[in-house]
């Protein structure tokens, strides 16, 4: 996999981790499930921002 084809891969595992947490958000999940999904949305925000950083350093 290039380097490229990462970055695409991790944006898009973001845009989904943050689409459902907001589909649970708007079905009133638990407290707990919603810190979950946020977590988890955060993470692969964080791993698609540091993979772009390392993409733009080339």
């Amino acid at each position: 996999m290039t380097l490229e084809q990462s970055i695409d891969l991790a944006e898009l595992q973001a845009d989904m981790a943050f689409e459902a947490y907001l589909a649970a958000f708007d079905e009133d999940a638990h407290p707990e499930t919603l810190d979950s999904l946020e977590t988890e949305a955060l993470i692969a925000r964080s791993r698609y921002d540091d993979l772009r950083s390392l993409g733009l350093g080339h």
